[in-house]
C-alpha cells in the first residue's frame, strides 16, 4: 500500500501543523467531514472574526448561541489591547471592540491592521497549550456579559413602589392599581377631557404613565429582554428601584442607565 498523506488548510484546527499538513490519524465521518478536528488556538480568533464579518460589533444573541464567542473575545481584546463597550437597540443588545471605551468600533480589517501584542500572545498560547483556559469571570468581562436571572415585568410608581404585571396583562394591572390608590374619579375626569386627537391614549395605563408618572418595566415583543418605558422624567426612587431591579439580574449594563 502507498503512503497515505493527508491536505488539510483548516489552520483553525488544533492538529494543523505548518504546510497544510495534520499531526494525527485522521477519521473521516460518515457525512464526509473529519471527526478528527480539534479546536486548536487559533480557531477562537477566527470565530471573532467570522462574527464581525462586514460588520462592526457582535450581537448578544450570537454570544449565546457560541459560548466559544466569549473566549475568542477574551483573546483578541488581550493580543490586540482593545476595549469594549455596549450599546442597545430596543432590547437588542450589541458589544463592539474598541480602541478603548471611547474610541471607535472597529471591524476585522481594523482589527488586524492593528500591532498584535506578541507578548500577550505568547502568553495565551502557552496557556492554552497547557489546557488553561480564560475563567468564567474573564469571559464574561470580556464579553461584556453576566450571568441573568427573569424578573417579572410589572408598574413601578414614581415613590419605588412595585406592582408585577405579567406579559399581557398591563392593563388589567393598571385597573388594579388605580382602584386600590383611588385614582378611579380623577382617570374618568381625565378620560372625558381627552381631545379628539388623544383618544387612542384613553387607558388606565396611559393615565398612569402621563398623569401619575408610573413607568412600565415590559417588553412587547414577548421575546426575551427588558424595556422600560416612562412619559414623565424618572423620579430618583424610580431609578434606584431600576438600578437594584438590574443589578439583581446581573446586569450591570442595563442598571448603569439609572444612574445619576
Amino acid at each position: 500500500m502507498g503512503k497515505r498523506k493527508v491536505t488539510c488548510n483548516n489552520s483553525s484546527c488544533k492538529h494543523h501543523v505548518k504546510g497544510n499538513g495534520c499531526d494525527t490519524c485522521v477519521t473521516i465521518t460518515s457525512s464526509g467531514k473529519c471527526g478528527s478536528f480539534e479546536k486548536g488556538f487559533v480557531y477562537y480568533f477566527h470565530i471573532v472574526w467570522d462574527a464581525l464579518g462586514s460588520k462592526n460589533y457582535i450581537d448578544a444573541v450570537e454570544l449565546q448561541r457560541n459560548p466559544d464567542l466569549k473566549v475568542g473575545l477574551y483573546y483578541v481584546m488581550r493580543c490586540y489591547g482593545l476595549g469594549f463597550s455596549e450599546m442597545e437597540w430596543g432590547t437588542c443588545r450589541m458589544l463592539l471592540l474598541k480602541e478603548g471605551e471611547k474610541g471607535e468600533a472597529l471591524n476585522y480589517e481594523k482589527i488586524v491592521a492593528r500591532e498584535l501584542n506578541m507578548e500577550e500572545f505568547k502568553k495565551c498560547l502557552e496557556d492554552f497549550q497547557n489546557g488553561i483556559m480564560p475563567n468564567i469571570k474573564e469571559e464574561r468581562e470580556a464579553a461584556g456579559q453576566q450571568e441573568t436571572e427573569e424578573k417579572e415585568f410589572g408598574w413601578l410608581s414614581p415613590t419605588g413602589e412595585f406592582t408585577e404585571s405579567p406579559f399581557g396583562q398591563h392593563e388589567e394591572s393598571a385597573e388594579e392599581i388605580c382602584e386600590k390608590k383611588g385614582f378611579g374619579e380623577e382617570y374618568w375626569k381625565w378620560r372625558k377631557e381627552r381631545k379628539d386627537g388623544e383618544n387612542c391614549l384613553r387607558l388606565k395605563r396611559d393615565f398612569l404613565s402621563i398623569v401619575k408618572g408610573y413607568c412600565l418595566i415590559h417588553n412587547p415583543s414577548g421575546y426575551g429582554g427588558y424595556i422600560v418605558t416612562n412619559m414623565k422624567n424618572l423620579t430618583k426612587k424610580q431609578k434606584e428601584f431600576l438600578y437594584g431591579y438590574f443589578m439583581d439580574m446581573g446586569d450591570r449594563f442595563k442598571a448603569e442607565q439609572f444612574i445619576e
